[in-house]
């Protein structure tokens, strides 16, 4: 039997996990937040973990069975990669499952802003039928910049190419077969910024994301820009933001992802009327689907014996890397 523990944050998957599992898994929902003492029973019997958990040393020593740490998220920067390496653990994600659900969502944020949408269903359900035709815009034959060319970047920049859209982008890996394939063009940070009609960043969190979105990079956008950020909260200074759209340094923003979930009541974000906030709502029914299907055929690969797929990868050493082949470049929130 392999064992797989399921952490509670994904109760509301459990049952799904359990239904799409084949008979030799054995799942069981679990609270990490528990005392070591309850959880030891579960962990030393456990081959897999499907949570995006940091378990600590001797948690890893008590759960020495423990093949794979698999997250539902794309994300995983919770967990201690290094610490999973000294135990032999493979950290793996779910690389790709969001990426049409999220690119979606994106495109409806901009066409949201660039149609005036809010403005429009309110005039309409309010009885005042004002009309801001002449100040719509169109998406067509637009810049669009994206920041981070991973699963996501990719399905946005596909999707935006068919639309007639110029798709420019900058990831710390050159895409040279992609950029062939959709036209894209490859530019450096200060370039994305300073020549982007609409900036969508597709990022992880690190120390070098952090606050990446500040009043400095808000001040080399154009004045007629949007921001997009669907990607983390942590990346963005919100107080930067709202000073940028307050004074029309920039057009609007359209954000999914908050530093703080749900967003205060009290935050300035919420008064704007050039800003369209969604409640980290990118995912949909579809991409769920497949987030259980691709972490299940992961377990199955690990169960097997065979290597599996969407293995965690240290974005910050791969940033330094870039770093110290192109010191010219700086995109840190200084």
């Amino acid at each position: 039997m392999f064992n797989v523990i399921v952490d509670i944050e994904y109760e509301l998957l459990f049952e799904n996990l359990k239904a799409g599992a084949p008979d030799s898994f054995a799942l069981t929902l679990a609270d990490f937040s528990l005392s070591d003492e309850k959880l030891s029973v579960l962990l030393e019997k456990a081959d897999a973990i499907i949570g995006q958990v940091n378990l600590s040393d001797s948690q890893y020593e008590t759960a020495g069975r423990l093949q794979i740490i698999q997250t539902l998220s794309s994300g995983y920067d919770r967990i201690d990669l290094a610490k999973a390496n000294r135990h032999n653990v493979l950290i793996a994600n779910n690389n790709g499952a969001n990426a049409i659900s999220v690119a979606e969502h994106v495109l409806m944020l901009i066409f949201a802003l660039y149609r005036q949408l809010l403005f429009h269903h309110q005039s309409v359900t309010s009885g005042t039928w004002k009309n801001s035709k002449h100040t719509n815009r169109e998406f067509f034959g637009k810049n669009l910049g994206i920041f981070g060319l991973g699963h996501v970047g990719k399905a946005l920049a596909k999707r935006a190419a068919a639309l007639g859209v110029n798709v420019q982008y900058f990831d710390v890996k050159r895409q040279p077969e992609t950029e062939k394939e959709w036209g894209l063009k490859y530019v450096f940070p200060e370039e994305l910024l300073s020549n982007s009609d609409v900036l969508s960043y597709h990022l992880p969190k690190t120390k070098f994301t952090r606050h990446l979105i500040n009043h400095n990079s808000l001040r080399k956008m154009r004045q007629d820009a949007l921001l997009i950020n669907t990607s983390r909260g942590e990346i963005q200074d919100e107080n930067a933001i709202y000073e940028a759209l307050r004074s029309e340094q920039i057009s609007g923003a359209g954000l999914d992802v908050f530093e703080q979930e749900p967003l205060p009541e009290n935050s300035p974000l919420r008064k704007l009327k050039n800003v369209v906030l969604t409640p980290h709502s990118a995912p949909d029914r579809e991409c769920y689907t497949r987030t259980v299907q691709n972490a299940l055929e992961n377990l199955i690969r690990v169960s097997k014996g065979t290597q599996p797929q969407s293995l965690a990868v240290d974005h910050e050493e791969v940033t330094q890397q870039f770093l110290a082949r192109f010191p010219e470049v700086h995109f840190s929130a200084s």
